[in-house]
């Protein structure tokens, strides 16, 4: 009975943090970053605002925390790690566009990326690795750049290109995705470097 005791009040703490971060997720994706309050969250959360502040005592740590949150539930997702990766990501920020609107505001405020840098980080590991394989010039650190921005504006202007483009949602999302592979796949061939030639190309010796 002791340890059923025990386990309890961690149990509702965790309930209580899932149930507050859940709510500023929904809200960042309805509102944006600044267009909600503590009161919103708590309200949204069913939640103690005081409790808010226990938990993740200023705005900004809650904030980072909330997309930490999210994409922690894509541990497997690797950006740039192929054409299944890339799909999966861009899956990830289509159903929770608040993760790249998050990230955008910040990057406009100049401050720090919550949680994108280290998974970045991994990738451009992975993609190093395959380019001194391949003796590829091409710069790793860049192609993870690259390939990961347009995962993150897709996430929040596909509405509009669908629109523009005369087709719908879920046309464009397909398109776009079946596009990011192409490129992902063109990509890290590139950075793999030339296959090798089969023995019946190779000039004979003289």
């Amino acid at each position: 009975m002791a340890r059923s005791g025990s386990t309890t009040p961690t149990r509702n703490r965790e309930a209580t943090r899932t149930a507050i971060l859940d709510a500023t997720g929904e809200l960042i994706a309805e509102k944006g970053l600044d267009g909600f309050t503590i009161s919103d969250i708590a309200r949204r959360g069913s939640v103690n605002r005081s409790l808010i502040y226990h938990y993740f005592k200023e705005r900004e740590n809650l904030i980072v925390e909330t997309i930490g949150h999210i994409m922690g539930r894509y541990e497997d997702v690797e950006p740039g790690g192929g054409g299944d990766a890339i799909e999966r990501n861009l899956r990830m920020h289509i159903d929770h566009p608040e993760i790249a609107r998050a990230i955008y505001h910040m990057l406009l405020d100049e401050n720090r990326l919550p949680a994108l840098w280290p998974r970045l980080q991994s990738t451009i590991q992975a993609l190093d690795t395959m380019r001194r394989q391949g003796d590829s010039s091409f710069d790793p650190t860049f192609i993870a750049i690259l390939l990961s921005l347009p995962q993150l504006s897709w996430a929040f202007s596909r509405r509009e290109f669908a629109r523009l483009l005369g087709m719908t949602v879920d046309e464009a999302d397909k398109r776009f995705i079946a596009s990011m592979r192409l490129v992902t796949e063109l990509a890290l061939a590139s950075m793999a470097g030339p296959a090798d030639e089969p023995a019946s190309a190779q000039p004979s010796s003289p």
